[in-house]
């Protein structure tokens, strides 16, 4: 079975409104129709946090946010912080995902769910809006040559596979992510609603229900697919199609120099083995281990941050004044003089 990741290119109609600003950003909510060719019913429209400093625009970073919901909050705050110091931000929000969730599922359920089309679907979708992004922010000027993509979790695994497509991407952080599906599928905590979904006697594809089996498939062509190609990895129907999303298949194809791997030591959501595995394979990154969990690191973001504003080469003792400084979230009509105002109370849009 083949995953197709491709889409067409256009330029990009969008809508867009301020939600909120503080001293040195403004926040738009940013919406256009997916590129992706066949999206589930709710998932229709790619939506963006978009913050903007105020000041002169020095570098991007796009956040690509993990599997739950909770953690894209935190995201924001982030957001905020590293656009006062005058990068350019935006948080895509994933299809299946907080307020893209498709009918009559739940948040995050897709990407994980045992069926391989259903599976294929949703990473497939999210390549492509991630892609169609960087095409919005190429076409406003918002995407500069000094460029990051940060991935966290679900985030960082997507992230393996759109830094090996898209040259456009400068650097790349992965944060707390693993590799090898079948140990996520199997021994991950976050992943129970799935061994739930096949001790109900579901049919999984390709024997995705078959634990024994399916981690001797992989021990047998692992060493096959990390030899080969993009175009082999995502055609060659010779491989576990379980291949295709995982990044253990992209990591020798990532440009060492311009990524960083930093792993969390009491990481208790994904496997021991699976990070070790997936970092083995990326050998030649950068990688910090750091003593938190897989969620703790949430509250302590001003620290990778500054790591950003290092890795981006702007940091300086103005940037980490604004990095650390408390930002009030402010009215964004207050720019606007008061006829032009929308009277029923919302923001203008575009």
């Amino acid at each position: 079975m083949k995953i197709d990741f491709s889409y067409k290119k256009t330029t990009i109609d969008f809508r867009s409104g301020y939600i909120f600003k503080g001293k040195h950003y403004r926040c738009s909510y940013i919406r256009f129709p997916t590129l992706y060719k066949n999206p589930d019913p709710g998932t229709e429209t790619v939506e963006l946090y978009n913050f903007h400093p105020k000041s002169e625009i020095r570098a991007s970073l796009m956040i690509l946010h993990g599997l739950g919901s909770s953690n894209i909050k935190f995201l924001l705050w982030m957001g905020k912080q590293i656009a006062s110091a005058g990068i350019h931000t935006t948080v895509l929000v994933f299809p299946g995902i907080y307020t893209r969730v498709e009918n009559g599922s739940a948040s995050g359920l897709s990407y994980l769910y045992p069926d391989i089309p259903r599976m294929y679907k949703f990473w497939e979708h999210a390549v492509v809006d991630t892609f169609s992004t960087i095409d919005f922010l190429e076409q406003n000027n918002l995407w500069k040559k000094n460029n990051c993509l940060l991935g966290y979790c679900l985030g960082g695994m997507v992230s393996s596979i759109v830094s090996v497509m898209d040259p456009r991407i400068y650097h790349t952080i992965f944060m707390t992510i693993g590799g090898h599906l079948p140990k996520i599928l199997f021994e991950s905590s976050v992943t129970r609603f799935v061994r739930r979904i096949l001790k109900k006697g579901f049919e999984a594809n390709h024997f995705l229900d078959d634990k024994k089996r399916l981690y001797k498939i992989y021990k047998e062509q692992l060493p096959y697919v990390k030899k080969m190609s993009l175009h082999d990895i995502l055609t060659n129907e010779r491989i576990h199609p379980l291949f295709r999303i995982d990044p253990l298949s992209y990591a020798h194809l990532l440009d060492k120099s311009k990524a960083v791997f930093i792993d969390a030591l009491f990481d208790n959501s994904l496997p021991f083995q699976s990070r070790r595995m997936l970092y083995k394979e990326m050998g030649g990154t950068k990688r910090y281990i750091i003593p938190i969990g897989h969620v703790t690191w949430l509250p302590f973001e001003y620290l990778l941050a500054r790591y950003i504003a290092h890795n981006l080469h702007i940091y300086d003792r103005h940037v980490a004044k604004k990095l650390f400084m408390k930002e009030k979230v402010e009215d964004p009509l207050d720019d606007f003089p008061e006829s032009s105002r929308n009277p029923t109370g919302g923001g203008p849009e575009s």
